[in-house]
């Protein structure tokens, strides 16, 4: 009874929201236009389609409603961002760069199309992270201005699948103390706070705390037993606090950044704490450009570090100092008798879950600390980088041995170095990295990205990642996880084939040189992408994507003494189309088919069919945005990934398999100026099924709902 007033509880907010948008009479523009969005979705689908873990991808959706939420200034900014987030190319972010030095400041996003390189397509999905005030300088930082002229920004959010879960059904006392993790320690709400404090982008100051599903809020709402037996384990408050402070362009000060930050440097081989894009649809991609130091604002436990960096800079030559140390979720093998010290652990845990006795015990088990430093020199045709830095455990890293994973052991201390470069020519752009561990691994990446012509720019990079390297800190253009164990070469072209018509395509060769997890010899595949975009006019525009992958795993048949590799492959067919039918309103559809091949089993196909319908008026307090999903997938190999619309600085990219139906509202009511509330509910249904998903997660019956309520509060 109690969950069937909470549907009805939501819908009616849901409702009302509605019914109230229609009588309002002003509303603020929603930050990201469609082109953005869309692109966004795009990069972090591929994402989610390459690998297995439940990542937060908060970061990179972050750093784009951030742009939003405080524009560039064409006239005095720093416009890296655009080319960082790939929005804009190499070659168009030096265009630009051209044109304001031999014109002058831009007056209006107009002036865009005089730049060589832009097109109506690149200015209208850059036009709404841009200004265009005439300023004579950079505004600097003063601490007179900071209090008098800083914006502050506090967002609450609550979520809650709403059915009966495994892991929160009532249990006696005598049965918990005898599995105590049979059940889920804390409560089934996420709970979500932060405030943040922006002054012109030049001074930034907030802290972030979060509570996942399942873990503890108050605890004295655990068994008294249990409280024992966790001891200090056990706290109330959020599970999770971020506190950061970062000032730039404080004269030779270029950077600094207090409490949790992010490093990125080079390829990403060396230093690279957060997360980035991998494989996209952009060829130019494959090049990364590291941000340097930045703060983190999410709520990723696990990418970020902890302490103090600062970057300074005196004409061409930057040298940036940093220092981490924090406690990291670890598996504990062995304590020391004598010193009751954590002498070896067998893993990391990297999921930021503490919902169990056991997730809690695994909290913040061993330090780690980080030291290093990167000197870099940069002019217009050339940047070249030197980065060091060293890891240090507090107790030897000891996996479970088995011969794949017999180089992943680390004793203490690692030392990380490498050396990046680019070199900037016309038309073309040289990049690489090479970089080692002090256990003698090597790992490096090179390729070059040109631009013979304007309507069409090609990309090809090589990688060799030995099975030796190790860093904690690498996140460097891979096809696995990790950048080791791996060579590869990949090609990739954007084109303009005619008027309206683009062509983005990609193949990716790769080899793994040793073992890997379930795949007991050396092995090797390829992913090849090709996706066909027409603009059909102003107001609408498709695309038809094509993507291949095969790779090879270990046979499952029981009967073998021997575990011999057997080819997989996955094949997906896409089409997808927009179109907005007039200034409030805009349909999206998509069909997808997937087909997934093994040698030894029957061929498995998945597809998803939907369709969303958004309003967005131009005036009005409301947004709405509507989504019907049909899905079919035989297996979980078939399985289909969509990225939904949710509330500001939140995503979800769920995986469809078995058949069922999918459907969400999610509406966006502006209060005023200084007040917005996002509500969202989903429900996913499926006919093939009484039981979703195993063990604490399951729920008995055939539906999964999901509701969301977030508020934000601009002063």
């Amino acid at each position: 009874m109690r969950l069937i007033k909470m549907k009805y509880f939501t819908l009616g907010l849901l409702f009302t929201l509605f019914i109230t948008g229609f009588y309002a009479n002003a509303q603020q523009a929603d930050s990201l236009n469609m082109a953005l969005r869309d692109r966004i979705t795009e990069q972090i689908e591929l994402i989610a389609e390459s690998t297995e873990e439940q990542l937060d991808y908060s970061d990179l959706i972050e750093n784009y409603f951030y742009l939003a939420e405080n524009p560039l200034n064409v006239n005095t900014d720093n416009l890296e961002p655009l080319r960082d987030l790939y929005l804009i190319n190499a070659f168009q972010y030096e265009q630009l760069k051209e044109y304001l030095i031999n014109f002058g400041p831009m007056l209006s996003f107009y002036e865009l199309l005089a730049v060589e390189g832009f097109d109506d397509r690149i200015v209208a999905l850059i036009e709404p992270l841009l200004s265009f005030e005439i300023q004579a300088t950079a505004s600097k930082l003063k601490a007179v201005n900071i209090l008098k002229y800083g914006r502050h920004q506090l967002l609450l959010r609550a979520e809650q699948v709403l059915e009966m879960r495994e892991g929160y059904k009532a249990i006696s006392d005598s049965a918990l103390l005898e599995n105590p993790n049979k059940r889920y320690l804390g409560s089934p709400q996420k709970v979500y706070a932060r405030y943040a404090f922006n002054y012109r982008n030049q001074f930034r100051a907030g802290v972030t705390m979060e509570k996942d599903p399942g873990e503890v809020l108050f605890k004295q709402t655990v068994n008294d037993s249990l409280q024992r037996l966790l001891g200090n384990k056990l706290k109330s408050g959020f599970d999770f606090y971020s506190v950061h402070a970062y000032a730039s362009d404080l004269g030779f000060v270029k950077a600094i950044a207090l409490g949790d930050y992010h490093l990125a440097f080079g390829q990403g081989l060396t230093m690279w704490s957060g997360l980035s894009f991998g494989k996209s649809t952009e060829a130019g991609a494959v090049m990364r450009y590291g941000g340097g130091v930045k703060p983190n604002t999410s709520v990723n436990e696990n990418f970020f570090l902890r302490g103090g960096a600062v970057t300074l800079a005196h004409k061409n030559v930057e040298l940036t100092a940093f220092y981490s140390n924090k406690n990291i979720d670890a598996n504990v093998d062995q304590i020391d008798s004598v010193s009751n010290q954590i002498s070896t652990i067998t893993s990391l845990q990297e999921s930021g879950l503490h919902r169990t006795v056991n997730e809690l015990m695994d909290k913040n088990a061993i330090n780690q600390q980080l030291f290093g430093g990167r000197l870099s020199y940069h002019n217009r045709y050339l940047d070249l980088g030197v980065t060091a830095h060293q890891t240090k455990l507090e107790a030897t890293l000891t996996p479970r041995t088995y011969p794949y994973n017999q180089f992943q052991i680390v004793s203490g201390d690692l030392t990380n170095y490498g050396f990046d470069f680019r070199v900037m020519l016309p038309g073309t752009i040289f990049f690489g990295e090479i970089a080692g561990s002090d256990n003698g691994g090597m790992a490096g990446i090179a390729g070059l990205t040109s631009q013979p012509a304007g309507f069409f720019t090609a990309t090809i990079a090589y990688r060799y990642y030995g099975k030796e390297y190790q860093n904690f800190f690498s996140n460097a253009f891979a096809e696995s996880s990790s950048a080791s164990n791996e060579t590869g070469i990949y090609f990739g072209i954007n084109a303009s084939l005619a008027a309206k018509w683009r062509l983005k395509a990609y193949a990716d060769h790769f080899q793994f040189p040793w073992l890997r997890y379930r795949t007991d010899a050396p092995s090797f595949g390829h992913d090849y992408f090709a996706q066909l975009e027409h603009e059909i006019s102003r107001s609408a525009d498709f695309y038809f994507r094509f993507r291949t992958k095969k790779k090879m795993i270990n046979s499952d048949d029981p009967w073998n003494r021997i575990d011999y590799l057997v080819p997989y492959k996955k094949d997906s067919y896409r089409f997808h189309i927009n179109y907005q039918i007039n200034s409030s309103f805009t349909l999206k559809n998509r069909a997808e088919y997937i087909v997934y091949k093994h040698q030894e089993k029957p061929q498995s196909n998945g597809f998803i069919i939907f369709q969303d319908v958004q309003y967005r008026p131009v005036s009005g307090r409301l947004q709405l945005t509507f989504r019907y999903a049909i899905f079919d997938a035989d297996t979980y190999d078939s399985r289909v990934y969509a990225y939904e619309n949710d509330v500001l600085y939140a995503f979800s990219i769920p995986a469809f398999y078995e058949k069922g139906t999918r459907i969400y509202l999610l509406a966006k009511w502006s209060v005023s100026s200084a007040i917005d509330i996002w509500a969202r509910i989903g429900q996913t249904w499926y006919s093939n099924r009484n039981e979703i998903g195993t063990g604490l997660e399951m729920i008995e019956g055939n539906q999964r709902t999901d509701a969301k309520l977030q508020m934000r509060i601009k002063f």
